[in-house]
């Protein structure tokens, strides 16, 4: 590592334009292709490729033609949509979609036709031959006649389509449902223009005042990710403004001249006033009594216009205003726009080698801005610190490279190889995000260490040159405040290091218990900005219908024997005694799951009390040996029954049978279902034991739903970080231990200065089960993102104290001296960070806010891991090791004294 750090000082200090172009020629390459490193449309397949359910949904589309539903939620001002006004405009919006360009794509099947509402009963009622009603209380009596008159199995699927609270003697109801079904494309923007054509269609219906037709679909939240991706745009550059600002307060060159401090003061209010513009927009949305709802709207391009107008008044005015604040400038901007450099090398890279991001590879920014911050205000402030103390430029450069770049790349190596741990990882994402991780971790420390000290390099030496060189105001010029306060906190390692000690440990031992607790639900409609219609509209069909969805079982293998036919109607009966699942009881008192299948359909057919009865296909059927119990000889090939059902109608029959050749070798069965997202782990886990005998007769299958592969995602997800955290610190321990042992013997400074981290990592989690806050796809990187701000800062420290502790009297004056000028700096890099990114908190998605939180309570504690429990480690570490060399010596001379005297 030393000849490293030598090897990149002499490069700094021989050949500075030439790091400054080769830089600048890599970031113009890398950052053309970091352009087009975007998210991944579908992100499941980057958590779980391999898993069945994905395959089966992908079957489903590719085999049986993907459907998808559009819901439409009617409500009144009135409390009642049982009304004359709600028939009407349920009608109209009927009548508009079926003449639509869009009806095309519409799915019309027997007893399923593409559009049906609530009100189907009164329509049921019309088809017998009554009036069109006039007035409410017509329409409440023909909604009770056709409920009446409506088959069982009917009437069931009827009431779902009205609120929970609905009044079936009375005839009232406060919300109903419309159920749009439609032919789906696996194309994202055709799918996403077709759901907004409804959409249109829907709310542009004529209504009353009092009637609201509100769409609700995934495709439609889909649809506005436009929205989504402005939204997660303004806020990083609101994160960037703010961090810019704090910056330019750490970097401060501290001046006694009143000039200076009236131009400082005025820049910062300018850049405040920078910061609140790009900020304002979000706090509008989130504040909309506080604040004028014109803000929530303004254009992003505007607003960063007039903040970056803000920012460059305010540099220009410190510039040319003052010869300190245009150092501090210079700095602040440097820092700044080698993070940016780091970025868009991670991201050309990211692109060259996977072409898409996935979801928890977004995060790694913020891990890189959080690093870059703390490599360049340690860098600077003990560059900073020995030009003040009278050396040259080239010397001061050149002592901080070695003495803060030891530190610097065991942080970078022992981070970047820890990271790197999870590429051997199944998970495609954990091993991207593993990659690119120790990939932006060292281009920051390659670029801090290299490209940094160039330029500050260059314009320092022209200074000294010309005799301009001002270092007064250097010491602790990255704030005077911040290295006191942190000074102070000595106090606790000095006085009561094991209490400290203690109460950590402790409280790692409560978040422990905590960790247990944390829960892993996960919503689709968190992600719906809380200002978005939609949301509103998709809780209210969340918690007030029990409409169902849709959750398939797909079957493969040769699905034409009798044997198959058996196994399979098995597998259906035992269904419908599944939690969740819906079903009928038939007059016989047998129980049938609700849904469409292959068993369904032709049961229907074969079935002389259906409506659906078709004599052709049950005579087949009674030839080929079907009973009427519907089980058929096992040795029986019902190919001929399934070609008649295919001739009869095949838009049914495709929908549920498939064959890629001479045999059908693929069937599916819809069930509705109403286990949602809480539940679909266990109604997977039960459909899957139903249709646990179908190997059989030869067949496999598989539950599948979005809900069930959501939950698969965030399951395999948790597990894998579970795995993925213990060998990042498994591997940060080896390599901490390793160090140690070989630069000072003493490897028990690498268990010290990993312990935090741990520590650290399980304060998080525990705070968030104490937060109600769950792990999701967002929250899962915050394990990631300890351990990468964490380590180093841990580095920082104990590398500081042996520093000192060459030179101090004791280990409390070695502690004080580390927390003085470190604890300094890290402070100063915490509070940056957090500012910048506390944003987030604003964020009209909930998951953007909770990780806005955690990341700034995460820094925050990994902040005071370093400065207050790993000093009192090493203090209690150092008077043990002192203890235990005086007491080895005194030993020494008792033996010398004790042989003397014979």
């Amino acid at each position: 590592m030393k000849a490293l750090i030598k090897l990149l000082a002499a490069v700094v200090r021989r050949a500075p334009w030439a790091v400054i172009v080769v830089t600048i020629t890599i970031t113009v390459v890398l950052g053309s292709f970091a352009a087009d490193f975007r998210p991944a449309t579908d992100q499941n397949a980057a958590f779980a490729p391999d898993a069945p359910e994905l395959a089966a949904s992908a079957q489903i589309a590719a085999t049986f033609g993907a459907n998808t539903r559009m819901q439409v939620l009617i409500s009144s001002t009135t409390g009642d949509v049982v009304t004359l006004d709600a028939y009407r405009a349920v009608s109209e919006m009927t009548r508009s979609l079926r003449e639509s360009e869009g009806s095309q794509y519409l799915v019309d099947q027997p007893q399923s036709p593409g559009v049906v509402s609530y009100l189907a009963p009164v329509q049921f009622a019309l088809e017998a031959g009554a009036p069109v009603p006039r007035t409410d209380a017509e329409v409440k009596a023909l909604y009770l006649a056709g409920l009446a008159q409506a088959p069982r199995e009917t009437q069931s699927f009827f009431r779902t389509l009205v609120s929970d609270n609905a009044d079936f003697e009375n005839a009232t109801v406060e919300f109903g449902l419309s159920i749009i079904t439609y032919r789906d494309v696996e194309d994202f923007d055709e799918g996403a223009a077709r759901a907004l054509a409804f959409h249109d269609v829907i709310v542009g219906t004529p209504t009353t005042a009092t009637v609201t037709l509100e769409p609700f679909s995934f495709a439609l939240i889909t649809a506005a990710s436009d929205d989504f991706q402005a939204e997660v745009a303004r806020l990083l550059a609101a994160a960037a403004f703010i961090i810019l600002l704090v910056l330019s307060i750490v970097f401060l060159v501290r001046s006694r001249n009143g000039v200076d401090r009236l131009l400082y003061l005025v820049g910062l209010g300018i850049m405040g006033m920078g910061s609140g513009v790009v900020a304002a927009p979000g706090l509008a949305l989130i504040f909309p009594d506080l604040l004028p709802q014109s803000w929530g709207s303004a254009e992003l391009g505007s607003v960063l216009r007039i903040g970056v107008l803000c920012y460059v008044a305010a540099f220009m005015l410190w510039t040319f205003g003052s010869r300190r604040l245009r150092r501090t400038t210079a700095d602040t901007l440097l820092t700044f726009l080698t993070i940016g450099f780091a970025i868009q090398w991670m991201n050309g890279y990211g692109h060259l080698r996977f072409e898409d991001a996935s979801q928890m590879s977004q995060i790694l920014p913020i891990l890189l801005i959080g690093l870059g911050v703390d490599y360049s205000i340690h860098m600077t402030a003990r560059y900073r610190q020995e030009l003040h103390s009278g050396r040259s430029v080239d010397d001061s450069m050149a002592t901080a490279v070695r003495t803060v770049g030891i530190a610097l790349v065991l942080a970078t190596v022992t981070t970047a190889v820890g990271f790197l741990t999870n590429v051997f990882n199944d998970i495609p994402a954990l091993a991207e995000f593993g990659e690119l991780a120790a990939v932006g971790i060292s281009v920051s420390f390659l670029l801090m260490l290299t490209f940094v000290p160039s330029v500050r390099e260059l314009l320092d030496r022209r200074a000294e040159r010309h005799g301009r060189l001002d270092t007064e105001g250097l010491e602790a010029g990255e704030s005077r405040l911040l290295p006191r306060l942190m000074g102070r906190t000595s106090i606790l390692p000095r006085k009561f290091a094991a209490g400290t000690v203690i109460v950590a440990v402790l409280l790692a031992g409560v978040g422990t218990v905590g960790m247990t607790k944390l829960s892993t639900e996960f919503s689709f409609l968190d992600f719906v900005p809380t200002t978005s219609p939609l949301r509103g509209t998709g809780i209210t069909l969340s918690e007030r219908f029990n409409f169902p969805e849709t959750t398939s079982v797909v079957v493969n293998g040769d699905v034409a024997t009798g044997a198959s036919w058996n196994v399979l109607l098995a597998a259906s009966l035992a269904a419908a005694h599944v939690d969740h699942v819906q079903y009928v009881v038939t007059e016989a008192g047998v129980r049938f799951p609700s849904g469409l299948s292959l068993t369904s359909v032709i049961a229907q057919w074969i079935d002389p009390t259906s409506d659906a009865y078709d004599p052709r296909i049950a005579g087949v059927a009674s030839d080929l040996g079907l009973t009427q119990g519907l089980t058929a000889p096992p040795g029986t090939d019902l190919t001929v029954l399934y070609d008649e059902a295919f001739a009869k109608n095949p838009l049914t029959m495709s929908a549920v049978l498939g064959s890629s050749g001479a045999r059908y070798d693929a069937a599916l069965y819809n069930f509705n279902t109403t286990a949602g997202e809480r539940g679909a782990g266990d109604l997977a886990v039960g459909l899957n034991t139903a249709f646990g005998t179908v190997p059989e007769a030869g067949l496999e299958s598989v539950a599948t739903s979005n809900f069930i592969i959501t939950n698969l995602v965030i399951k395999t997800l948790r597990d894998s970080q579970t795995l993925s955290l213990l060998l990042t610190l498994g591997a940060a321990f080896v390599l901490l231990v390793l160090n140690f042992w070989f630069q000072s013997r003493r490897p028990m400074l690498g268990v010290i200065t990993t312990v935090p981290v741990a520590m650290v990592v399980v304060w998080v989690f525990g705070l968030m089960a104490l937060f109600g806050i769950p792990f999701g796809p967002v929250t899962a990187t915050i394990s990631a993102l300890g351990i990468g701000i964490g380590i180093p800062y841990m580095i920082h420290v104990t590398h500081r104290y042996l520093e000192e502790r060459l030179v101090a009297a004791s280990e409390d004056e070695a502690i004080t001296e580390t927390l003085t000028h470190t604890g300094g700096a890290l402070a100063g890099s915490a509070i940056t960070t957090i500012a910048g990114f506390g944003i987030l908190v604003t964020s009209t998605a909930i998951p953007f806010r909770q990780f806005g939180f955690v990341t700034a309570y995460t820094i925050l504690l990994a902040l005071v891991a370093a400065v207050l429990v790993l000093p009192s480690m090493l203090v209690l570490w150092d008077r043990w090791h002192r203890r235990r060399e005086k007491d080895s010596v005194d030993g020494d001379l008792l033996r010398a004294a004790s042989g003397e005297r014979a």
